[in-house]
């Protein structure tokens, strides 16, 4: 057992070193030493029976804590077979077992059927099944929702080396549901042979190998994005032309909108001016993609006015006349960041007003445009004032200068107007956030 606790920590330790190498994010690994034997008897008094001898045995000889976390970039694109984003979520913990609670009565000798050894984020719960009798018992992880048992490895020990194959993925069903089986974990299933090939490329793929050739520059790109200079550095040694044209059928050949938007990320970071013609094509033909990727291509790729009257009258066209829902403005004009949106939204604004001062905020306002919004309806002022406080919160400034005076004179005579306390609170908030807005 120690042999194999060994094996299984430097697995561990490779995968997060090389993960984190790639630009995912992790958590350091956490593996407590074996267990005295007083710790274990201790926590076999408070659960009422001994613990498998075989699980016991690891506690003890091998580890009494493990945690692994890891999670890879946003802009990672897995192949299509892949419906959820692997991550990484796995551990025992000797002080944490305990029983689980299924909604029933905690005494009925059907609830004491599995010990609870690792609970994920989302709350459901792997377990050992000791009802069997098992010296290595077998692994079960139970649904807090929807009340599924799930058989992910026959015994615990073949539980965590499957796991450990596969990347250390995470707990709940959305994770390892594509590689499960009838007897668990199936390392030789479709999934599995997908997911498995894609972590060693990504794992292994430098921007030095994928810069020889385009093909292999977009693989890179594909797991990577194209924020980093060096990766549009690459790019641009090739036909820029070129480039565009391999993006483009990149994202017209996926059907996840998530790609879609992916691809149209690294569009506009590496052959925005060549995609231009293209972009302005996809407003006359069949929506053949989500309507937020052509929606962000516009905003990036053509003339400001040019993009923006195309969204908003588009919007305009969709919604009930005279109303619009907030949220879909919010999501569809926030790209632009142009003053322009201030103007248009403030004959739709009304209660309530989520998605409306997000909207505001990221519209560049000036001082003058808030001002006036302050002033104006009551859905007007709480909208501005919300606004006010998102910028403070992301450090983002008005265009123009603020008169501190003034600004705190306007702002405490609409809090004493105010009745809620919470309303009176959001403008104390405003006042105290001057001071930051007249440093810069």
């Amino acid at each position: 057992m120690i042999e194999a606790m060994k094996m299984w920590i430097q697995r561990w330790e490779v995968i997060i070193s090389q993960i984190e190498q790639q630009g995912a994010n992790v958590h350091p690994l956490a593996v407590q030493p074996g267990a005295a034997e007083e710790e274990i008897k201790e926590v076999e008094e408070r659960i009422g029976i001994p613990l498998p001898s075989v699980f016991r045995e690891l506690l003890k000889q091998g580890a009494s804590e493990v945690g692994v976390y890891w999670s890879l970039p946003d802009e990672a694109m897995l192949p299509e077979e892949l419906k959820e984003k692997p991550s990484g979520d796995f551990g025992w913990s000797l002080r944490g077992l305990d029983w689980p609670y299924f909604g029933g009565d905690e005494d009925d000798p059907d609830e004491r059927c599995y010990l609870q050894f690792y609970t994920a984020g989302n709350g459901d719960a792997l377990l050992i099944k000791i009802d069997d009798g098992k010296a290595d018992p077998a692994v079960w992880y139970w649904g807090h929702e929807d009340g599924e048992f799930d058989l992910l490895a026959p015994s615990f020990t073949e539980y965590v080396e499957r796991v450990t194959r596969l990347g250390c993925i995470g707990t709940d069903c959305g994770q390892h549901r594509p590689f499960l089986r009838e007897d668990g974990l199936d390392l030789r299933c479709s999934n599995a042979q997908v997911w498995l090939k894609w972590l060693d490329r990504f794992l292994t793929l430098t921007l030095e190998q994928a810069s020889a050739n385009l093909e292999m520059l977009l693989e890179y790109a594909s797991m990577h994005g194209a924020d980093d200079p060096d990766i549009q550095d690459a790019f641009a040694r090739f036909d820029r032309s070129e480039v565009c044209s391999h993006l483009i059928s990149k994202l017209e050949q996926t059907l996840r909108a998530d790609h879609q938007q992916a691809w149209g990320e690294i569009i506009v970071r590496v052959c925005a001016s060549e995609a231009v013609n293209w972009v302005r094509s996809l407003w006359h033909g069949d929506e053949t993609f989500a309507a937020q990727t052509r929606d962000y291509l516009t905003a990036h790729c053509l003339p400001e006015e040019e993009g923006l009257t195309l969204v908003i009258r588009d919007i305009e066209s969709r919604e009930e006349k005279g109303s619009i829902y907030p949220y879909t403005a919010l999501h569809r004009l926030r790209h632009f960041r142009n003053r322009s949106v201030i103007s248009w939204m403030k004959p739709y604004v009304a209660f309530p007003i989520d998605g409306w001062d997000l909207l505001l905020a990221e519209s560049q306002p000036s001082a003058e445009d808030l001002l006036d919004w302050l002033s104006g309806s009551d859905a007007e002022r709480q909208t501005a004032v919300h606004a006010i406080c998102k910028m403070m919160k992301q450090q983002t400034v008005p265009t123009t200068l603020v008169h501190v005076q003034q600004w705190e004179q306007l702002l405490s005579y609409w809090r004493d107007k105010e009745i809620l306390r919470n309303n009176k609170r959001v403008f104390d908030e405003a006042i105290s956030g001057l001071c930051s807005w007249n440093a810069s």
